[in-house]
């Protein structure tokens, strides 16, 4: 059975994200479904103390379950809201713990340094009309996704929450669910 990890880097629970999440469920009903909420991990930040460059994972256990969730998935669907232009704080700090996986590769020789390729697709909302810092985003993880041999393929964006002008859209939904599973 195909494993879907779902990033969510939203603090509300009946918000935006958490309706698309709901919305985009139904499309993985053949596969195993993990969901992380970054603000209930809490994951502490990377303090660049090496421990990857000469050992395999982190110093840090507290991400121990999810990294083995994300290296067994074969799709991640990360949710994020815009926070002063870019990621909130705690998907930010999940995204710099990476680093291990960066050092596995850079520092260790492992190629690649996630053996299971996947595919990633990011849903941004903003408050506002935020498409430069939606194509940031997305041009950050196009970045540093693969190396965790993971490619991203997906983006669905949606502007106007904090008006309540946003629409669902459920053509560029179906788009996004595509390019992902594909």
């Amino acid at each position: 059975m195909k494993k879907l990890l779902i990033i969510n880097g939203s603090p509300r629970k009946k918000g935006v994200c958490a309706e698309v999440i709901n919305q985009v469920k139904p499309y993985f009903a053949d596969c195993e479904i993990k969901e992380y909420d970054t603000y209930k991990l809490s994951p502490a930040p990377c303090t660049a103390c090496c421990y990857c460059e000469q050992h395999e994972g982190c110093s840090n256990h507290d991400l121990d379950i999810f990294f083995e969730d994300y290296e067994s998935a074969d799709y991640v669907a990360i949710f994020s809201p815009v926070y002063n232009n870019f990621f909130p704080a705690p998907l930010k700090a999940v995204i710099d713990r990476f680093q291990r996986y960066y050092s596995a590769r850079f520092c260790r020789g492992a190629d690649p340094a996630i053996e299971k390729p996947k595919s990633a697709g990011l849903v941004v909302v903003s408050g506002s009309n935020a498409r430069q810092n939606a194509d940031f985003m997305t041009n950050t993880l196009k970045q540093c996704l693969p190396i965790l041999n993971t490619q991203l393929k997906a983006r669905y964006y949606i502007p106007g929450t904090d008006s309540k002008s946003y629409t669902f859209n459920i053509t560029e939904l179906d788009k996004f669910v595509h390019q992902l599973r594909r």
